[in-house]
């Protein structure tokens, strides 16, 4: 009797990875532009080169918020945890910068 546990099957570099695990993937460095990330609905996240790595963690952060405010969880800003200015991505910037209203 082989009394061995199945294994997990191995993820391809084109097969999305859960939303948590990529955020922790980008976190920790661990991640390179094969990374693809299931962002729920059918919806997969992905970049084109390892310079949109940022952009795709900032994107999967706020798809991650987004996901705690539709359950109703409660939400701390980390804001305060922060010992220094956030970085944001160029392009989220342009985008930041483009909405904000003239004085």
């Amino acid at each position: 009797m082989n009394s061995a546990m199945p294994r997990p099957p191995v993820l391809s570099a084109t097969d999305p990875v859960p939303l948590d695990e990529g955020i922790a993937r980008l976190e920790s460095g661990k991640a390179d532009a094969s990374i693809r990330i299931d962002f729920g609905a059918g919806i997969v996240g992905e970049v084109t080169d390892d310079s949109g790595l940022d952009g795709l963690l900032q994107r999967a952060r706020g798809v991650r918020l987004i996901q705690m405010i539709a359950r109703g969880e409660d939400i701390e800003s980390a804001a305060h945890l922060r010992s220094s200015k956030p970085v944001v991505h160029p392009l989220v910037k342009e985008i930041l910068d483009a909405l904000r209203q003239p004085d």
